[in-house]
């Protein structure tokens, strides 16, 4: 079964969100960040299985 990519978040959308918030970025910024955050999450996700956090 394939994942719902209906609610992914999009560079684009990270573009839309950090605009309102008043922080201009790019697409290639926003993709940055986006890779950043997973990564952060994946992070977070991972040690709280193990009982690190």
């Amino acid at each position: 079964m394939e994942k719902e990519k209906a609610n992914d978040l999009t560079p684009e959308r990270v573009v839309q969100i950090l605009k309102k918030k008043g922080t201009e970025v790019d697409l290639e910024e926003a993709k940055t960040i986006l890779e950043f955050v997973k990564k952060i999450a994946d992070i977070a996700v991972n040690q709280y299985l193990r009982g690190k956090l």
